[in-house]
């Protein structure tokens, strides 16, 4: 049975600290009332940091090569997952209802709700070596194609997020035992394209959301 552990990650991106999204920290306490058997995580720069070093020390070579720190963010997520076991919930995401007992649940896409999203992973434990390799697999092989050289935004999708994930969930026939716009609130906003480098989260404020926010 995977382990009620909940795993959140805030790293650095030069957008300041936690304390900058107010609705981040709300949705955390919201998470832990709702759940309060569940055990939370926050991993911040250095416990990623020290964890990579002592655990993980062969994907150091790799990472340096990320063109951007989105990348880790991803990236680690699926480390800390095979390690550590338990589920992985983006910040912005906030739990409409306690989180049903179920061995998968998976994120949904706001473009593509037919498509699964890696805001929200929870596998069974067996998947998630699967799926560092996979996705160590699809980075090697898509960085050094042209096309994505100039599409960044693609290349972070379907490297180390959402396309990649999505990728391997149809090939291992994984669906998920719940449905995400019943369980979640996704704030989906403050999202990534930096003109400088292409690469920190494009502004949604003005689209709809998916889900209602709760009362």
């Amino acid at each position: 049975m995977t382990k009620k552990i909940i795993h959140q990650i805030f790293l650095d991106i030069g957008k300041g600290p936690l304390t900058n999204f107010p609705s981040w920290i709300q949705n955390m306490e919201v998470n832990k009332k709702l759940n309060p058997d569940y055990t939370f995580i926050l991993w911040t720069d250095p416990e990623v940091d020290k964890f990579l070093q002592d655990h993980f020390s062969q994907y150091i070579p790799l990472i340096e090569t990320f063109p951007h720190k989105f990348y880790l963010i991803d990236f680690i997520r699926y480390l800390i997952l095979d390690y550590h076991d338990g589920m992985y919930m983006d910040l912005d995401v906030r739990c409409k209802t306690p989180l049903p007992e179920v061995d998968t649940i998976l994120g949904s896409s706001y473009f593509k709700p037919s498509k699964t999203n890696n805001n929200v992973i929870l596998l069974p434990r067996q998947y998630y070596k699967p799926l560092t390799d996979y996705c160590v697999g699809e980075y090697n092989r898509v960085r050094t194609k042209e096309l994505y050289k100039t599409w960044p935004v693609r290349r972070f999708l379907n490297t180390v997020s959402a396309s990649m994930f999505d990728r391997f969930c149809r090939r291992n026939k994984i669906v998920s035992k719940a449905d995400f716009c019943s369980t979640f609130y996704d704030e989906e906003s403050r999202s990534w394209v930096d003109p400088n480098n292409g690469l920190i989260k494009k502004d949604y404020h003005n689209r709809e959301v998916l889900g209602l926010p709760p009362k």
